[in-house]
């Protein structure tokens, strides 16, 4: 099938995508990306499997029509700009399927997938409705300055939110989670068949690992405990892991945090809690690091972190590094939220805390620190798990096997874009 993938951020910078992007193109299906411009790149160029098309989408919002633009977009869910976009890319490249990339873009993809009949893929790459939730507890004042902020807030609450997931989800013609709470969740508050829902979860590609050429990033005599990924806010959290260190340096001197990745207020609330604690010594915050640093900075580690708080975003979600972690056979301290908890136990890779508890990830540390058997073993059954179960090939099979149903439809499941103002 030729496929036309629709991103509201510029290509390349996701990881997910640019999987699914080569696992696609090695069944024999051609890629293309739509996605926003950025005046150092070009219009179009290929980048890996795929044929990137770049427009400008955020000037249609700019002047008093980029207002009227807006309010129509925050009524319908649906951007006419990619609409437009759509209409000249659908027949110039002979587009079989649309493949929208996170809640926002599905209804974008649903117009134009009933203008020139086409079935939709909605891709959720995490539950929209629950981060939308999550996130803006972290907001600050400053943001109610914004008018269009504001905007966004007024007339997209939380619950609209839910009522846009629920119109996306049921109207698509294939739906693709992360994980199997995921999936539940769109089965169970969603109202959909299971039977239209594949799972395509966060797993690596082995060799991104394995042929990574690593550096020192020093640390050496340490025993290094890290966190790598976005520090979005305190639903990472790492206040309580930050608050285990002093008693973990007292049973092992040599321990020390490395909290690799940027997210500036998130960071300075960490660091005010290190510098309350008297622990600077043993705690280091590198901000963000390109992506080919990622595997050095694993390599250093002797465990890794994943300290989620539970909300019903990180409880039908898992982030890449988890497995990342895994694919490099280093054992791994997580909490008990469900998806983390049930990958971590089933393949013994791990321990397993409860979140916001300083005492048991001190305990979890000291222990791994003290029992090199034991951690050598997690992680090496980490590793095991990564090849046989958790590795992208699955992931990208999962995919593939969506394009397979959804080629053997008889049709499109086709749906009414007379708005839903949802």
């Amino acid at each position: 099938m030729r496929i036309c993938m629709l991103l509201n951020a510029v290509y390349p910078t996701d990881i997910r995508l640019a999987k699914e992007v080569e696992s696609l193109a090695a069944n024999g299906h051609t890629v293309y990306i739509l996605s926003e411009a950025d005046e150092d790149l070009p219009d179009r160029e290929e980048v890996g499997s795929a044929t990137v098309i770049r427009r400008p989408f955020q000037a249609a919002y700019a002047g008093l029509d980029g207002v009227a633009a807006g309010t129509r977009t925050l009524v319908t869910n649906v951007v006419e700009s990619w609409v437009h976009a759509l209409d000249d890319i659908v027949p110039t490249e002979g587009i079989e399927a649309l493949h929208a990339h996170d809640l926002p873009m599905v209804h974008t993809a649903l117009a134009a997938g009933e203008k020139h009949d086409l079935p939709v893929v909605a891709d959720l790459h995490e539950n929209w409705p629950e981060a939308v939730k999550q996130y803006r507890r972290g907001d600050s004042l400053d943001s109610f300055t914004n008018f269009r902020y504001v905007a966004r807030r007024l007339t997209r609450p939380v619950l609209r939110w839910k009522r846009i997931e629920r119109d996306a989800v049921q109207r698509a013609d294939r739906v693709i989670a992360v994980t199997e709470e995921a999936a539940a969740h769109y089965v169970r508050d969603c109202g959909i068949d299971a039977s239209k829902v594949d799972i395509v979860s966060n797993y690596v590609s082995l060799e991104t690992f394995d042929d990574a050429e690593l550096r020192d990033v020093g640390f050496e005599d340490d025993f290094v405990i890290s966190y790598v990924g976005t520090l979005g806010g305190p639903h990472r959290g790492l206040d309580a892991v930050v608050r285990s260190m002093p008693a973990v340096v007292e049973r092992v001197p040599s321990a020390h945090l490395v909290i690799v990745g940027n997210g500036q207020e998130y960071r300075s609330h960490l660091e005010s809690i290190v510098t309350d604690l008297g622990i600077g010594d043993h705690v280091t915050f590198t901000g963000r690091v390109p992506f080919e640093d990622v595997p050095s900075y694993i390599d250093a580690s002797d465990v890794c972190l994943v300290p989620h708080q539970s909300t019903g975003h990180t409880e039908t979600t898992v982030p890449h590094k988890l497995f990342q972690y895994m694919a490099m056979s280093r054992p791994v301290v997580v909490t008990d939220v469900e998806p983390l908890r049930r990958v971590v136990e089933d393949a013994d890779a791990g321990v397993v805390v409860r979140a916001d508890d300083p005492a048991g990830f001190a305990l979890a540390f000291v222990e791994l620190a003290t029992d090199h058997e034991r951690a050598r073993r997690l992680g090496e059954n980490g590793r095991r798990a990564v090849e046989t179960r958790y590795c992208w090939d699955t992931a990208g099979e999962s995919l593939c096997a969506c394009y397979r149903t959804l080629d053997n439809s008889s049709e499109p499941s086709r749906r009414s874009t007379e708005l839903s103002t949802v």
